[in-house]
């Protein structure tokens, strides 16, 4: 999943940690008891030293092993604690290494959307490094999520660009598996001559380089052969594979159920193809018979499939049936069990990430404090200079906050808080009050912290619940920052609960009218809309200003103050003198 090697540039583990942690990943596979117990002591050890890299490259080992231990969810948040410490420390590699694990994670919860946004942004920062030796391994990743997404020619150019990425580095492990991916997908899609050349160009690499992928190669290896109706060579294929697997119980090393099933698995459909079917149905009950054994419940599904259409084809109904419904009902099962996977690894996130930016305001709120408070906590007025400076940094620190936590809409924080200063000034506020708004504006949204990703990126229709849970950013940003007196935070307070109010009093949260809504969240109201109509978004296009403009002011007297939409129109005239006439 990583490289092992650090390079020069990167900062570097403590010698006791990097021994650790080299044991750890020496007994992951034989014990993984043991390699968690190293793993742990080489967190306490950079801990107590203070080494943030080390803690860093800790966690990440965690969480590898939480990950092959089959426990998503602590895999899941120890990955975000290793991204987020290797980040702070500037151990760019460890960061890369945690986000592309969230992506895998991701991705084997079915999370494609989420998986494909971790794997490039670890693509990103693995890129801005010197080393190259792991990207052929993000892309792969990012290659399988555009497969398992439907995306077969995306995947197809990814999977080239990770074998083009792989190869200078002398990866011919990496080389084989990837060859064989395109090789999967070029079968998959009836091209049987270039999933040959690839499928056995694999397999020669992998006999020396890779033994423990060699019969799954095989057995794939194959099926393209039978595509080309060369019986023959697929019976080859499964021999060698076979006698593969046969040395190597011989030798000790015992090849892994996976390995076993594949080529079962693949000899059975093989059969069934040809209309083998006795053949077929011996070798997939064989199969079955593993996997019920071992648990190995995504064999078992396709088995049972594959049999269901063997007996029907040999007239054995009872029997087709018997494995229709058990299949049906262990696809249920697997859905349930997916979705559930799907929904828990989301709120791992969500909680994670809300955790560490609850702590950081916490953290803003108590340096705040600290810098412009006595001896006793309390704050103090004896020095307006240095309370107005403390505000202002730790005001611009939750505005980069916010849009740290929505990505898509940073760059819009900082134009609604403009545009409501130009509405303020046209409405003839002071300059001091104008640029209080400016400030203010950037915070309209700070509630979406609280937020569920699933809700705050979803790309379709709401549900009520969803739009619900939506509309409560309002009171939560209220609430975030109504607990400091600093009229900034006053003022960024009443904007966040009532820039969604309208002015006939059927906008939420409180449903006030006219001038029972604050002016500065009437103001707001209009430069958040009209901002907003002018971006694009994952849900929608972006409109032409003239008609986001014909918008805003269509809502004169409904949902905006008509006063605020004359300044509007003012403003906007102004920066755009053809719309003279144009907004009346």
């Amino acid at each position: 999943m990583e490289s092992n090697a650090i390079t020069a540039t990167e900062p570097v583990a403590s010698p006791a940690v990097q021994d650790l942690l080299r044991r750890a990943a020496e007994a992951q596979e034989q014990s993984p008891v043991e390699a968690r117990q190293h793993a742990l002591q080489a967190r306490v050890v950079a801990r107590a030293d203070g080494d943030r890299v080390g803690e860093a490259e800790s966690l990440y080992r965690l969480a590898s092993l939480a990950h092959f231990g089959a426990d998503p969810e602590d895999a899941f948040g120890l990955a975000m604690e290793a991204s987020e410490v290797a980040s702070a420390c500037g151990a760019s590699m460890v960061n890369a290494w945690a986000v592309h694990l969230l992506g895998i994670i991701h991705y084997q919860a079915s999370n494609f959307s989420e998986a494909l946004e971790h794997c490039l942004q670890a693509l990103d920062i693995y890129q801005a490094t010197v080393d190259g030796v792991d990207a052929g391994n993000i892309l792969n990743t990012i290659a399988a999520v555009y497969h398992s997404m439907g995306d077969n020619d995306r995947a197809i150019v990814t999977y080239e660009q990770a074998l083009a990425a792989s190869e200078p580095f002398g990866r011919p492990e990496m080389v084989a598996l990837i060859l064989g991916n395109i090789a999967r997908i070029r079968s998959s899609r009836s091209e049987y001559l270039p999933a040959v050349s690839m499928g056995r160009r694999a397999v020669e690499i992998a006999r020396e380089h890779s033994p423990s992928i060699v019969t799954n190669l095989l057995a794939d290896l194959a099926e393209a052969y039978m595509g080309l109706a060369d019986h023959q060579k697929a019976v080859e294929c499964f021999t060698e594979a076979r006698r593969v697997l046969a040395q190597m119980s011989e030798e000790g090393a015992e090849p892994s159920y996976s390995a076993q099933l594949g080529v079962m698995v693949a000899e059975g459909r093989v059969a069934l193809r040809r209309g083998a079917l006795d053949e077929a149905i011996s070798v997939l009950q064989a199969a079955l018979d593993m996997s019920e054994r071992t648990e190995s419940k995504e064999y078992e599904l396709e088995i049972n499939d594959l049999l269901a259409t063997a007996f029907k084809r040999s007239g054995r109904f009872e029997e087709a049936l018997e494995r229709r419904e058990t299949h049906d009902d262990q696809y249920r099962q697997m859905f349930t069990h997916a979705a559930d996977l799907r929904l828990r690894t989301l709120q791992v996130a969500h909680e994670t990430a809300a955790a560490r930016h609850e702590a950081e305001i916490f953290r803003l709120r108590a340096q705040e404090l600290e810098v412009i408070g006595g001896d006793d906590g309390r704050l103090s007025t004896e020095n307006p200079s240095v309370m107005a400076t403390a505000h202002l940094e730790a005001f611009e620190q939750l505005a980069i906050l916010t849009e740290f936590r929505d990505a898509e809409t940073g760059e819009h924080t900082h134009r609604v808080g403009d545009m409501a200063a130009e509405l303020a000034h046209a409405l003839g506020k002071s300059p001091e009050w104008c640029e209080q708004l400016r400030l203010a504006a950037r915070l309209h949204d700070i509630g979406r912290v609280a937020v569920p990703d699933a809700v705050l990126r979803k790309t379709g229709p709401m549900t009520v619940d969803e739009y619900e849970i939506m509309k409560s950013h309002t009171s939560m940003g209220h609430r975030i920052l109504a607990g400091n007196s600093a009229p900034l935070f006053q003022m960024a307070a009443e904007v966040a609960q009532s820039h969604h109010e309208w002015w006939d009093g059927s906008g939420y949260p409180l449903g006030i009218s006219h001038n029972s809504i604050a002016l500065t969240g009437r103001i707001v109201a209009i430069a958040d809309v009209y901002d907003a109509l002018c971006s694009k978004r994952p849900y929608k296009r972006a409109w032409p200003m003239e008609e986001a403009a014909r918008f805003v002011v269509s809502g004169r007297s409904a949902q905006f103050d008509p006063d605020v939409v004359d300044a509007f129109i003012a403003v906007l005239t102004a920066r755009y003198p053809e719309l003279d006439g144009q907004l009346g």
